[in-house]
């Protein structure tokens, strides 16, 4: 099939870019992914579309860091759209049927892009007929089941977004999410439509953060916005407070101002101590030492802790004391002292595959690099290049780019610290 579409020839255009910008041939491109450069070419031009072991190949031996893979998903994902549009117009008359058409295509395209094709058929096969088996609820198109699997789903998502790169990650939550969306705009009860926004609004809210960290913060904005709407029509206040706080700890990288989306966090939260009031504190006290409003960052933090503190000893989800803001906040206020301390207290809370593990070390070398610049970039070097390429998200480059706040003027010549900052260089879309 040839990538004819608007999504498919960006695509192509990006192998081009990128193949040029490291000055290399086609058939350079094809040796170093093992693939003959006539193929390429055709990728290139838009003749065929590559698999996705092609496009992973590409992205990594490119240095696109998850670019060529985010532009593929995007395109397969632009298909899926456009073939269910055309099938509801062309064949009104059956539309549950061409939903379930629809929705088996979707989670094939999806899964292809994950796991390649040979699987992804059988994926969509084993889910349609899980779901046939259990009562639906009456009146819905959904069983409780089926809810259920969903809300667990996005804790198994959640966790393995600490450890999966961007693109797997994404790829995976659209199999799910493309399997509930359509039960979305179906009429429900009204308990059931409450359910299926709180399970919805997760999954929105994930998808947003995996578009974040593949630098498409286009996508990510308009999944934010769906994911507020999901949470509040969910009904569930401590939710739509939890993820208002977790859309501000993402974006406040970017320079935005979300101490009001916070401040509705915590509004919604209540005054009473909760994991929900936590969650808003710990990433106000972040949010503020990023802005450089260090005092105000340690009294929030104090306050998150206090929370905490008054929280029953087995709530799940947390960890005590919150080290990972202790160590920002402290880095970023100059306090080696209490950074170090939150620092090795991660190292041993984290285990070496969590993506926090290495955020935390890259906060050490932002440490370090304050009175010993040559190491604290080295540190951070070292540390990104423990990381493969689609795994150097947004997060972790923003943590690295502390070091480089953190430098005393005169080493910024220093040939590290450009390496470092072309390393860590800003990604959008």
């Amino acid at each position: 099939m040839g990538a004819e579409s608007q999504e498919w020839q960006e695509f192509s255009r990006a192998i081009r870019k990128w193949r040029e910008q490291r000055q290399m041939t086609q058939r350079q491109l094809g040796e170093l992914i093992s693939w003959a450069y006539s193929m390429v070419s055709r990728w290139e031009s838009g003749g065929q579309r590559p698999p996705v072991e092609a496009i992973e190949a590409m992205d990594a031996a490119l240095g696109a860091e998850g670019k060529l893979i985010s532009l593929g998903f995007h395109a397969a994902m632009a298909d899926s759209n456009r073939l269910r549009k055309g099938t509801v117009e062309a064949k009104a008359s059956k539309r549950d049927e061409d939903e379930d058409m629809e929705r088996r295509r979707l989670m094939r395209d999806a899964a292809t892009v994950a796991f390649g094709g040979a699987v992804a058929p059988v994926l969509a096969t084993l889910t349609d007929a899980w779901q046939t088996y259990g009562p639906r609820i009456s009146g819905a198109s959904v069983s409780q089941e089926m809810i259920d699997d969903w809300e667990d789903a996005a804790d198994a998502h959640n966790e393995r977004s600490y450890y999966d790169p961007p693109a797997v990650v994404l790829a995976a939550l659209a199999v799910d999410y493309a399997d509930l969306a359509p039960h979305l705009n179906r009429a429900q009860p009204e308990a059931v439509e409450r359910d299926l926004a709180h399970a919805a609004a997760r999954y929105s809210a994930l998808i947003a953060g995996a578009w974040y960290d593949l630098g498409n913060k286009r996508e990510a904005w308009r999944w934010w916005k769906r994911t507020r709407t999901l949470a509040d029509a969910s009904q569930d206040i401590a939710q739509a407070s939890v993820l208002r706080s977790w859309e501000a700890a993402i974006r406040r990288y970017d320079g935005d101002d979300v101490l009001p989306l916070l401040q509705e966090a915590r509004r919604l939260a209540g005054e009473r101590p909760s994991l929900t009031l936590f969650s808003a504190l710990r990433v106000e006290a972040q949010v503020l030492a990023m802005k450089g409003r260090l005092s105000e960052a340690i009294i929030a933090l104090n306050q998150a802790e206090s929370v905490l503190e008054r929280l029953p000893a087995q709530t799940p989800g947390v960890i005590r004391p919150d080290w990972y803001s202790r160590s920002l906040v402290y880095t970023l206020a100059g306090d080696d002292r209490q950074a170090g301390e939150a620092q090795d207290a991660a190292r041993a809370a984290y285990d070496s595959g969590h993506i926090m593990s290495a955020v935390v070390e890259l906060h050490r070398a932002a440490t370090q690099a304050r009175t010993d610049p040559e190491q604290g970039v080295q540190y951070a070097l070292r540390t990104l290049g423990g990381l493969s390429a689609e795994r150097r998200d947004s997060h972790s480059l923003s943590a690295a780019r502390l070091t480089l706040a953190t430098l005393p003027e005169k080493a910024h010549a220093l040939p590290a610290v450009r390496e470092l900052r072309a390393l860590t260089a800003n990604r959008s879309a």
